[in-house]
């Protein structure tokens, strides 16, 4: 049997799924002996096996599409291409700073490529949640609606989402986007806001505001893989 992690709580049924490491994860009622757990783990054992080497396969292929981090690498950014300058000097701590299309990280000699990709995940992120701030408020007050919080997340399965509670989440990568598929995506969950469906009503409320979404929509899935270059 694959191995597991198990959560209980307060729920009436089961539940199965996998996190971004590619992990099992069962979800149970508290009551719910382990033996039942397995048991259900096994009745779905095809399921499980098919989606965790599906999985698999992609991280796979997304590993395979990371570029190395070093000086000359281009990093995309609302459709500017930014090049990177890794400067190595006597630090214990990296740096990051943008001059004009460079993106400079200062990083100490003994920094390996999964320390640069955590400091330049760091700055994205940063980016990301001031930058889809400031076009969420923006667009919120063009369809006359109001959100709770603003998350920047690493969403594997979505580029954003809008809870019952009005708060807004985003795949901080969306903002290796081009800018209008960027905004496209925030307008796209704001609309949820007034309709929490896929109702030709919900898509009328989205091309109001953005005349192109569906070739914004097309090129996220033609290209949204390639974001995943970090």
């Amino acid at each position: 049997m694959i191995p597991y992690k198990l959560y209980k709580g307060r729920r009436k049924t089961i539940a199965l799924s996998f996190n971004n490491d590619v992990e099992l994860i069962v979800k149970a009622p508290t009551w719910m002996k382990t033996e039942d757990v397995e048991a259900f783990i096994t009745r779905k054992s095809e399921w499980v096996d098919a989606t965790r080497e599906r999985l698999l396969n992609a991280r796979q292929k997304e590993l395979s599409m990371r570029i190395k981090l070093e000086s000359g690498d281009i990093l995309p950014y609302l459709g500017r291409k930014l090049t990177l300058t890794v400067v190595r000097e006597e630090r214990s701590r990296g740096k990051i700073r943008q001059q004009d299309d460079r993106v400079i990280l200062y990083a100490g000699y003994e920094a390996d490529y999964e320390y640069r990709r955590s400091r330049l995940e760091t700055w994205y992120r940063r980016q990301a949640a001031a930058t889809l701030e400031e076009r969420a408020r923006h667009y919120a007050e063009v369809l006359g609606v109001s959100y709770g919080k603003l998350h920047v997340k690493d969403q594997r399965s979505r580029w954003g989402s809008c809870s019952t509670r009005g708060n807004l989440n985003f795949n901080w990568r969306i903002i290796m986007a081009p800018e209008a598929v960027c905004n496209y995506v925030i307008i796209h969950e704001l609309c949820h806001l007034v309709h929490m469906d896929h109702s030709p009503e919900f898509w009328n409320l989205v091309e109001s505001i953005d005349l192109l979404y569906r070739r914004h929509r097309m090129w996220l899935k033609q290209h949204g893989e390639e974001l995943y270059i970090i």
